[in-house]
């Protein structure tokens, strides 16, 4: 999968690497691999532009407020003498840039994400044609993602679309987002049931005009749906907001925002996971999503709904289904019991700690 790597973590070298972290929210797939390149010996670092979970693992953290003190956190790292390399998170992606102009040293950007994935050039084009705007191509993924010396994405096809479009030619990595060994879960929570979806949700007002690209995460339809067969419906959202609550009272169960390690304890209580979504879209067609892997920390079967690449894994690892929508789930929903039992047999062959070594390996090609 991805760049050329060794068979095994032994073969990545011996020195331990001195890696810069830079994040505009220190997200948890920054931390995801983080902690697991930490705990093989290496000094990582991070740069953020918020307060972040995990920071007290980090060698140092740096808060930034602003373009000029990132900057000069940079030109401090740089300075030391003793930084290998800087690994960039986007969105944003604009830190190459403030890297690029004050340091030689190589600077790897980790493509969480992209506009390109959000919409079709002919759905671009749809919106625009009605005179409103829609934001797909953008300079700033253009411009950084050409300029780093090196890319890492969550999947495969969401890598040959964004590196098509952009024409990236540079060493690439592809790594899914998984979750280190430490944040497995073991201790299941009381039974809730149903089907659980954690990650982000937008209600429809929020997905029109230059957000008609963020309809992926519009749970409307599929909430419908459950709730007239009666499926219980469990969303974890980054927010639990006026609006959202009344959107989803007669629709779904919303639970409140939690920190990392309590999210997964609490997807644990319920049968089934949701990746994709009921009406297709082409960010789930290309996606590999964190939820995919902490529903399996959580050892919670997964089922792929209108999700193309994460089909293709679940189905392929035996550890969850393929659907069209709720309907089908339904028929299908006593299946979470077999597939529960080879998903705790294979889990562990998907944790960040059994991948790491590939990452490592990618690094030590620049320095």
């Amino acid at each position: 999968m991805g760049h050329a790597v060794t068979s095994s973590a032994e073969g990545a070298g011996n020195r331990p690497l001195n890696i810069v972290m830079v994040s505009g929210h220190g997200c948890i797939r920054v931390h995801k691999m983080a902690i697991p390149l930490i705990e093989r010996g290496h000094s990582v670092h991070l740069i953020s532009m918020q307060t972040t979970l995990f920071w007290e693992q980090y060698k140092t953290f740096t808060l930034c407020t602003d373009v000029e003190q990132i900057i000069e956190a940079i030109r401090i790292y740089a300075a030391s003498g003793r930084i290998d390399l800087f690994h960039c998170h986007n969105e944003p992606s604009w830190f190459v840039t403030a890297i690029k102009e004050v340091t030689e040293i190589p600077v790897i950007l980790d493509v969480h994400d992209s506009y390109l994935a959000r919409s079709t050039p002919e759905e671009a084009n749809i919106v625009r044609e009605q005179g409103k705007v829609h934001i797909r191509e953008t300079s700033e993924e253009r411009n950084n993602f050409q300029l780093a010396d090196g890319l890492v994405f969550p999947g495969d096809a969401f890598r040959k679309l964004v590196s098509d479009e952009f024409a990236l030619d540079q060493p690439a990595l592809t790594l899914p987002s998984y979750v280190p060994k430490r944040f497995y879960n073991y201790k299941a929570r009381d039974w809730h049931g149903g089907l659980v979806y954690e990650g982000k949700v937008n209600l429809p007002t929020e997905t029109t005009g230059a957000n008609t690209g963020f309809s992926y995460c519009d749970y409307t339809d599929v909430a419908t749906r459950a709730a007239a067969m009666g499926m219980d419906f469990h969303i974890y959202a980054g927010r639990v907001d006026d609006k959202l609550r009344k959107h989803y009272a007669d629709r779904a169960l919303l639970h409140k925002p939690l920190y990392y390690d309590e999210l997964l304890n609490s997807v644990s209580r319920h049968d089934w996971g949701l990746v994709g979504n009921s009406i297709p879209t082409r960010e789930w067609e290309v996606a590999m999503p964190n939820k995919l892997f902490e529903y399996m920390a959580a050892g919670v079967p997964v089922v792929a709904m209108n999700a193309t690449d994460c089909a293709a894994f679940v189905v392929g690892e035996g550890v969850g289904i393929s659907v069209e929508g709720p309907e089908e789930l339904g028929s299908r929903w006593r299946e979470h019991r077999d597939l529960r039992k080879a998903l705790i047999k294979r889990r562990q062959n998907w944790s960040m700690n059994e991948h790491i070594y590939k990452l490592e390996s990618f690094y030590r090609d620049f320095v």
